[in-house]
């Protein structure tokens, strides 16, 4: 996009790279959240406090790239989507990473011994939401191709889809939840302190799912009300 690629150079800053950026700490953090939870199951503490900071490591980092967008996105830029829109966007992804440091930081209120079987469900449901990131990572990555094209219809359409099977997969995680929340309010021998603390684990691990779902729904705000 020749006209958007002078715009920037004559100003000197272009969000998108910076937005990449942040949606891939997102995913990271994701990641050192489901070895957290592994590290939980073999009851190694001292790594599950270790990977909360890393978390917090990243959620740092993320913010700094927030406020350096935020700070850089002035008025006067020039821009092919509404600013207003961009800034919604970026809103709602720093969400994804926020509750990644929530779930890390609940991971060490409690020592617990957990059942392999409510484990292998907090597995399950992690492995869906890291699908759900996965696919959200695949839909951010067509800012440049949607640049590089002057938003071309098809290019448009790819990067629709994505918002789709995100929407999909965030559903199939509610359903999963629901499923978490049935085993643990009918696991009698459980203290009660112990399944009032998973089943925050299970509401603050659907909001990662469920705002990768709700940026995907800014994206295509941004995208279409251009």
């Amino acid at each position: 996009m020749k006209f958007f690629r002078s715009v920037t150079e004559v100003f000197g800053y272009s969000p998108f790279k910076p937005l990449v950026q942040h949606a891939i700490l997102c995913g990271r953090a994701l990641g050192l959240l489901q070895k957290q939870f592994e590290a939980y199951r073999r009851c190694d503490f001292s790594s599950v406090e270790r990977l909360r900071d890393e978390i917090d490591e990243l959620e740092s980092e993320a913010d700094n790239i927030k406020e350096e967008i935020r700070m850089k996105l002035s008025r006067s830029l020039i821009l092919p989507v509404d600013r207003h829109d961009l800034l919604e966007f970026l809103k709602v992804q720093d969400e994804i990473i926020n509750n990644c440091e929530h779930v890390g930081h609940m991971l060490t209120f409690r020592k617990m011994k957990i059942k392999d079987k409510i484990m292998f469900e907090f597995d399950v449901l992690l492995a869906k939401i890291m699908e759900c990131i996965n696919e959200y990572e695949e839909m951010i990555a067509h800012f440049s191709s949607l640049l590089e094209s002057s938003f071309d219809k098809k290019e448009i359409e790819r990067a629709m889809e994505h918002v789709k099977t995100i929407e999909k997969i965030e559903h199939e995680c509610d359903e999963i939840q629901i499923g978490l929340h049935t085993i643990l309010f009918n696991s009698e021998d459980l203290h009660p302190l112990d399944v009032h603390l998973m089943e925050e684990w299970v509401v603050h691990l659907g909001y990662i799912a469920n705002s990768a779902a709700r940026a995907a729904d800014r994206f295509r705000i941004m995208i279409l009300g251009r």
